[in-house]
């Protein structure tokens, strides 16, 4: 009897922690399929797209979405974080991929322009918070471009210290490369007024001569 009663003691908590996590799990999954839903609703219907769109779009309704999100904010969050993410990755893959500076800039500002030439809409929702009826914290906009910041200030740091310059310059020259690339994307995926392209190969040769300036000023070739 004593065993028994032992182990009928340790069954309820068990039962709870199983149930618990069998819940997680299931919330886990339903707020991706939610996530993934959202996603579809913006390519569909545009930036502009709704919570009756993106609840027709995962099959249910707007009440079913909020059991799974707080409200529309934290359903912003939650797409925003993925799709800056995604941008983060591509980019930095990108850079990683290649041999010298140059063409590590070259191929990090064409990755960030072929992003947003992809998924405008998406881009868009995420940037203009058209979603949005109350103020977040945490926006994945100020997210990515401090990941992207900090990530490009330590590969700037490490080329400079390899010529023997002071890495100072690498954190302010890397956010600010960040903000130029982000703001002229934002100009042209507006505009349209010339190729991808071209804007990546102008904004290369902007940026790139900077860097030789200040190089050679050093005096490092």
């Amino acid at each position: 009897l004593g065993k028994m009663s032992s182990s009928s003691r340790r069954r309820p908590a068990q039962d709870t922690d199983g149930r618990r996590l069998r819940w997680q799990a299931h919330r886990e999954e339903r707020r991706k399929a939610l996530i993934d839903a959202a996603v579809r609703a913006v390519r569909r219907h545009g930036a502009g797209a709704g919570m009756d769109q993106i609840a027709a779009e995962a099959g249910t309704s707007k009440p079913v979405v909020y059991r799974y999100f707080t409200d529309k904010a934290d359903l912003y969050l939650a797409v925003g974080q993925r799709v800056a993410q995604g941008l983060v990755d591509r980019i930095t893959a990108a850079i990683d991929g290649q041999p010298d500076g140059r063409s590590m800039l070259a191929a990090g500002v064409d990755a960030y322009l072929n992003v947003i030439e992809e998924e405008p809409e998406l881009y868009r929702f995420v940037v203009h918070h058209t979603l949005l009826d109350r103020p977040v914290e945490n926006d994945p906009v100020t997210d990515y471009s401090s990941l992207l910041g900090s990530y490009i200030s330590r590969r700037l740091g490490d080329l400079l210290g390899e010529v023997g310059l002071d890495s100072g310059a690498a954190e302010p020259w890397g956010f600010g490369l960040v903000g130029l690339v982000r703001s002229a994307g934002e100009w042209w995926l507006e505009r349209q007024s010339m190729s991808r392209q071209a804007l990546a190969d102008y904004l290369t040769s902007l940026v790139w001569s900077g860097f030789a300036g200040a190089y050679a000023a050093a005096g490092v070739e």
